[in-house]
């Protein structure tokens, strides 16, 4: 090798180039770390477990572990491991970085850096739920998946494709069973609605002389479709807005009855009333995942 020629030396993350490190960890795209060992071993338990298996390699010798992610997230976690800041906040992020992430947290096996993300995650129920929800689910986390699950039910069409394509801005999808358990929460809510609406027991509408029963029949099929279109149920609930509806002004256009017998002046057969029992039967309906699906 000529003399003026001289061998390449590696080149280390300016975050972690340590010259007194004991062990290096490299990227995917071949980025180098420099960390002391005491930090790993203290973070992570895949370190902890490697070095109680490698007791005989001499302290000054430097060990190189193979961390298969790209830069970028391994960077953000051996942050969190050293106390550094991130040189994007963390609120910053979008859900597809924080699995990635997530991702190298899991292959460290570092408690601390994921119980920092699983409380981050539970503060972005809001922003995005249908991809906290998939995220949560794959990591086990029922209590912030429940919470994004029901977030999801005032997103109108959640199942249409445009919906579902959330899911897909995940790198890694989650597994088809939690499309499942959201799909049959939304569904549980729809069935259980249309069944009592048409339970004679709760809703008896049968005097023809103010209100034809082919009224409460399109009443009826407008408060399914709204709750099609809208899990949550708001525009049911939402004070005096059912009662301003066409179908619904139709349904008691001639009430009050003159006739003494007439259901619609009695009990569940009164309108406000009966506007009242639709409203107790929304804020009834189930919300919850059934993890064991």
């Amino acid at each position: 090798m000529p003399p003026e020629v001289e061998e390449a030396k590696p080149s280390y993350h300016p975050l972690f180039d340590d010259d007194e490190a004991d062990i290096i960890l490299s990227s995917n795209d071949h980025e180098l770390f420099r960390l002391p060992s005491i930090t790993l071993r203290k973070s992570s338990n895949y370190f902890r477990d490697r070095f109680q298996s490698n007791e005989s390699t001499s302290p000054s010798q430097q060990t190189h572990f193979r961390v298969p992610f790209p830069t970028l997230p391994i960077e953000r976690v051996l942050c969190l491991i050293s106390g550094l800041p991130l040189s994007t906040p963390i609120e910053q992020l979008s859900l597809q970085e924080i699995e990635l992430m997530l991702d190298v947290i899991q292959f460290l096996d570092a408690p601390g850096p994921l119980s920092t993300m699983r409380s981050y995650l539970s503060r972005r129920e809001e922003e995005e739920p249908i991809l906290v929800y998939g995220l949560a689910m794959k990591w086990g986390w029922n209590e912030i998946a429940q919470k994004a699950a029901e977030r999801t039910l005032s997103i109108n069409d959640i199942f249409s494709s445009s919906s579902s394509s959330s899911f897909g801005k995940l790198e890694l999808l989650p597994p088809t069973s939690s499309f499942i358990v959201l799909y049959l929460m939304h569904q549980r809510r729809k069935d259980q609605f249309r069944h009592q609406l048409q339970d004679r027991s709760q809703f008896q509408l049968t005097c023809r002389l103010c209100c034809d029963p082919t009224y409460w029949r399109l009443l009826t099929t407008k408060l399914i479709d709204e709750l099609n279109q809208d899990c949550s149920g708001k525009s049911i609930l939402f004070p005096g807005g059912i009662e301003e509806w066409s179908e619904t002004r139709s349904c008691w256009k001639g009430s009050p009855c003159r006739d003494a017998r007439c259901d619609y002046r009695h009990g569940l057969a009164n309108k406000t009333l009966t506007m009242k029992k639709i409203r107790e039967v929304v804020e009834n309906l189930p919300k919850n995942l059934n993890f064991a699906t």
